[in-house]
């Protein structure tokens, strides 16, 4: 099929609008398809906060009214046998003064006990924060490689090591060198004793003991060992001493041979063989009839004198031995010792030369993880050991009537030994000052206020620029409903008198109901709250979120919330409004 058009340059007009039209839609498809892409590997755009340390002050407001003060009534806060008394009516009292006491040694035992833990957790957990600090410097340190002066201090400690070592085989030397020729010496002395005791035994033998009777011949036989392993030579049981003198063999000829050439094995063979001959000569004395009739008293005295002499010998040689296997053992260990500070030396060097590799910055990481868990832990005992203690605390404080202002004590309606019931009027003060405020505080803030808590109070009278110093006094255990909110009636005390002070006039209270210095914060509205569970939101692969449980604390009037358990210093948390639904 052909078209045909009325003249030629209506056809390139209508091609050219078909191209321009065709690109178009080309280039609307591309920038679609584009921005589908993208949405698809964009991330998506997180509000973060990193978890800092800071302080945290937290603080309730009212408002309420100056009235005339009024003497207050305490009560124990539960029911017990009344321990001490330590007022009676008239008596002046201090805020702060114990007014009676139950019957409370369990529980003050308890809060002792309570405090220790804490102490002891605390300690535990600087112990912890060190080693985390010091595993972060580790990593740090692989991270960033090793520093010249890092390199030229363990080359020098390589340096020192190798001196060390050569220095500890010198003294080895000459240690053992020293130690062989004592003990050679000491052996060659042994000998000479062995030779003198040998010639009383023949002088005694030749005197008494040459017949060939059941004595003499046991004698001789004693001494034929003696000799052989002594002086060397077959069936010398009869030998004269000359003749025995003359003899270089046995244990004799060992130290010879010890003193001449003072090696290890030449040295250990002569003092074994020392001992061994000397326990002959000693048992040839014990072969000699000692109780012969024949035998003078001064032959008895020296063959007394002689077994003393050869028991001495024996143990000397036996500790010369002992010592110069106890030296051997030593100085092994202290080369074994010099040579492996060299080995690390040069392991220490030759790492820092070559960096960290990525595998020893990863078990680097996973060491500061674990530290950091270790220290989570630690801090988790903490706040456990103090709940204890809290709990210890509150218990035992219910067993104790304090007052908490100045005046004169008005009424006592209790006495030592009774019973007390809890909440029972039990003694009252009349305090010393002309005005105080009340104030009605919502059962949501009452939990955070406590008895003796410091507050600020405005009058409307003169501005928010004054300012008067109070404390809390009193707060009622029933609750008073305003509005159908339950509140709780809380008296305050003025710290100073104030001639400006009137009945009547309105008063704007902040209580400082509790700070925090150094604490874990993180704003208020990060904190997700699901079924009285607090919950903050962290991201793993920026992409995703999940929910990471923790424990809150005080919450400051500057919109932060201490965060006890749950998450690290540096940690970053989402923000749950930037997260799109």
């Amino acid at each position: 099929m052909k078209i045909k058009f009325s003249n030629l340059k209506e056809f390139i007009k209508k091609r050219k609008k078909l191209v321009v039209l065709s690109t178009l839609a080309l280039v609307i498809i591309l920038l679609i398809g584009g921005k589908i892409v993208s949405a698809k590997n964009q991330k998506p755009n997180f509000e973060y906060f990193i978890v800092t340390k800071g302080n945290v002050e937290q603080e309730v407001t009212a408002t309420g009214k100056v009235k005339p003060a009024e003497g207050l009534d305490y009560a124990f806060e539960m029911g017990g046998k009344v321990a001490s008394v330590k007022v009676k009516v008239g008596d002046k009292v201090k805020s702060g003064q114990t007014l009676a006491l139950l019957k409370n040694n369990d529980m003050s035992s308890s809060v002792a006990q309570a405090s220790a833990g804490v102490d002891s957790a605390r300690s535990a957990v600087a112990q912890y924060e060190a080693g985390v600090a010091s595993q972060k410097a580790r990593l740090e340190e692989l991270k960033k490689g090793a520093r010249p002066e890092e390199l030229a201090m363990a080359q020098l400690q390589l340096d020192n090591a190798k001196q060390a070592l050569e220095s500890t085989k010198s003294k080895v030397v000459t240690d053992t060198t020293q130690a062989l020729v004592d003990g050679a010496n000491s052996a060659s002395s042994a000998i000479s004793s062995g030779l003198n005791t040998l010639n009383v035994i023949t002088d005694i033998q030749y005197a008494h003991f040459v017949a060939y009777d059941q004595e003499s011949n046991a004698l001789t036989e004693s001494k034929v060992a003696a000799v052989n392993s002594l002086v060397g030579g077959v069936d010398g049981g009869r030998w004269i001493f000359q003749y025995i003198n003359d003899m270089k063999g046995g244990a004799r000829g060992s130290v010879i041979t010890a003193q001449n050439n003072p090696t290890e094995a030449n040295v250990v063979k002569a003092l074994s063989d020392t001992s061994s001959a000397l326990m002959k000569i000693s048992q040839t004395l014990d072969a000699i009839p000692f109780n012969s009739a024949s035998l003078s008293a001064s032959e008895k005295a020296g063959i007394t004198t002689e077994r003393s002499m050869i028991n001495s010998q024996i143990s000397l040689i036996s500790n010369k031995i002992s010592s110069l296997n106890s030296l051997a053992s030593t100085n092994q260990n202290l080369i074994n010792n010099a040579q492996n500070a060299v080995s690390l030396a040069e392991q220490e060097l030759n790492l820092k030369k070559a960096g960290a590799t990525t595998e020893a910055v990863q078990i680097q990481e996973a060491a500061v993880k674990q530290a950091e868990a270790s220290l989570a832990s630690a801090q988790a005992q903490v706040r456990s050991a103090q709940a204890s203690l809290g709990l210890a605390s509150a218990q035992y404080s219910k067993s104790i009537i304090t007052s908490t202002v100045n005046g004169v004590v008005t009424k006592v309606e209790i006495k030592v030994g009774e019973m007390a019931g809890a909440t029972a009027p039990a003694i009252s003060v009349m305090t010393e000052a002309k005005f105080g405020v009340e104030a009605n505080i919502p059962e949501a803030d009452i939990s955070k206020i406590k008895i003796d808590n410091s507050a600020e109070i405005t009058l409307d009278a003169y501005g928010s620029d004054v300012k008067f110093e109070a404390k809390v006094v009193r707060i009622d255990p029933a609750e008073t409903v305003i509005d159908g909110v339950s509140t709780y009636k809380t008296s305050f005390e003025f710290i100073k008198e104030d001639e400006r002070v009137k009945s009547g006039m309105t008063a704007n209270i902040t209580v400082k109901s509790g700070s925090r210095e150094g604490a874990l914060v993180i704003p208020q509205r990060y904190i997700i709250k699901k079924n009285g569970i607090s919950n903050v939101l962290i991201t793993e692969d920026q992409k995703t979120t999940k929910e990471l449980r923790v424990e809150t604390g005080l919450v400051g009037s500057d919109g932060n919330v201490e965060v006890i358990f749950g998450v690290m210093e540096g940690e970053r948390i989402i923000n749950p409004s930037s997260v799109k639904k």
